[in-house]
């Protein structure tokens, strides 16, 4: 699915407003070997002040007329990401009906994944 300039405005604001410690907002709206379509994605650095610091990512795409989301460390997930090559997918979505649903899946899933690592005392 590709995005008129209108809708990539809106979606975009809906994402940062859904992620707003991310920075760096970019955007892919066509099909080609990387994607499927509209992808968006957005960055967060964790200790920016260090030599290499951990970049992770949440991209939130298109493929048909469904969207998803993925949290990715590295680089924003694309159709050839790889852990051979610095980058690794940490969560994703199964395909949802609308963005909102997507952005609400992958919290959840997030909240999940951090649980896992915490003690409740």
């Amino acid at each position: 699915m590709l995005l008129t300039e209108p809708e990539i405005k809106q979606v975009l604001d809906q994402a940062q407003a859904a992620f707003p410690n991310l920075s760096n907002w970019e955007y892919n709206n066509e099909k080609n070997g990387e994607y499927f379509g509209f992808s968006m994605w957005g960055e967060f650095i964790h200790n920016p002040d260090e030599l290499m610091p951990r970049c992770f990512f949440i991209t939130l795409d298109t493929y048909e007329d469904k969207w998803q989301g993925c949290l990715s460390i590295g680089q924003h997930s694309y159709l050839w990401s790889s852990a051979d090559v610095g980058d690794a997918h940490l969560l994703d979505t199964e395909p949802s009906e609308s963005l909102e649903e997507a952005i609400t899946v992958l919290k959840a899933k997030m909240v999940e994944l951090l649980a896992a690592f915490s003690v409740v005392v």
